[in-house]
């Protein structure tokens, strides 16, 4: 994503923060005193932090907060016209990391693995800058990305696989009838039919577990998993509500084919 700014899926991160923007814009109110960020909360919540998450935690109310997502809704609206190739896209970005990174520290609460993934990339990013910004920087901000991805994906099913709920084929049924990730009538339907509800925990066990092979499989296999990933994060936005994880984890798929190309070129 780094060494390709010009590929659609390099910006695919950045339509995320300007999604993040507006539902923090629309929650603002909640940061204020009273509500359930507040300062006082997150004050409470960031007690043994490091200083600065400290700081952070307690920067600003919900003026604040809808001051800061509209800047980066703005930076990242600019990155997906621009790219980060040179210039605008750059600054944009820069700004976007900025931003990010204090929302994340005053948020406290609510945090997501699209959104760590997506502060992890800017870092990586800022980090790829000061280091001069050139041709193999951004190579080595790729891989260090890609391997990023592969290693959530695995670890993520080994730790299915180690739970016994998953195994059973008995965890999708229960997600999908949280109140917060639910879909009542699906898990109503997996209920009734449990063998469905088997097939769709062990694809997503075998999916993720197996997507390290990407590294020394043939090209289809790369094609086939990261096609296996949209749809399963596409899956997990419209049933589930998590609206960042497509943009987060498949904007970061063009470091996962860059990452494997150098990988399967020595």
């Amino acid at each position: 994503m780094f060494s390709h700014p010009e590929l659609i899926a390099s910006r695919l991160l950045f339509v995320g923060l300007v999604i993040e923007a507006i539902e923090l814009w629309m929650l603002r109110p909640a940061f204020d005193e009273g509500g359930p960020l507040s300062r006082g909360i997150a004050s409470v919540l960031s007690a043994g932090a490091p200083w600065q998450t400290r700081i952070g935690a307690t920067l600003g109310d919900g003026q604040a907060i809808g001051l800061v997502a509209l800047g980066q809704g703005l930076a990242a609206a600019a990155v997906i016209v621009n790219g980060t190739g040179a210039g605008v896209g750059i600054a944009a970005a820069v700004v976007c990391l900025c931003t990010n990174a204090y929302l994340h520290a005053r948020r406290q609460i609510g945090s997501s693995g699209a959104e760590q993934l997506t502060l992890i990339v800017l870092v990586t990013f800022g980090l790829v800058l000061v280091a001069g910004g050139g041709e193999q920087a951004r190579r080595i901000g790729d891989w260090f990305i890609g391997t990023q991805v592969i290693l959530a994906y695995f670890a993520s099913g080994v730790s299915k696989l180690l739970s016994p709920t998953w195994r059973r084929g008995e965890a999708m049924r229960g997600i999908l009838s949280t109140e917060g990730y639910g879909v009542p009538a699906l898990s109503r339907v997996l209920t009734a039919h449990p063998r469905a509800d088997v097939f769709l925990c062990w694809s997503v066990i075998v999916w993720e577990t197996l997507f390290p092979l990407v590294l020394v499989g043939p090209r289809s296999m790369l094609i086939g998993m990261l096609a296996l990933g949209v749809l399963f994060h596409a899956s997990c936005a419209l049933l589930m509500g998590l609206n960042r994880f497509p943009w987060a984890f498949c904007g970061c798929y063009a470091a996962v084919w860059v990452t494997t190309a150098s990988v399967q070129s020595r």
